[in-house]
């Protein structure tokens, strides 16, 4: 009966062994693109070209902590806030926001 215990011990040791054989696969696949820090500044890429300044500023100044909107080319604009939680918010909320009915707002934190 001794044996058989010992027996038990090689079938568990399977049920965990693919995870071993398998080990470079099992690790997560590395980020395409480093994680972004959080800023107090927004950066909104690939916006449509009838967009600007004031609609942005209309769509983000419900938010507290909105500051200013500024576009330095067309497609691409800065929005700062008061502070990062205060631009945390806005970008939970409104990134992937249907500015048209084809363009979707897209955001990320702009380097501070």
């Amino acid at each position: 009966t001794a044996a058989q215990a010992g027996g038990g011990g090689a079938e568990t040791a399977m049920d965990g062994t693919p995870a071993e054989s398998g080990g470079p696969p099992a690790q997560p696949p590395p980020p395409e693109k480093p994680v972004e820090q959080p800023s107090h500044i927004l950066f909104a890429s690939d916006l449509p070209s009838e967009c600007n300044e004031m609609m942005l500023a209309m769509l983000f100044r419900q938010y507290s902590g909105f500051k200013e909107v500024r576009i330095p080319r067309n497609g691409l604009a800065f929005i700062e806030f008061d502070s990062e939680p205060h631009a945390t918010l806005a970008l939970e909320r409104l990134n992937g926001f249907k500015l048209t009915t084809t363009d979707e707002l897209k955001l990320n934190y702009g380097k501070a």
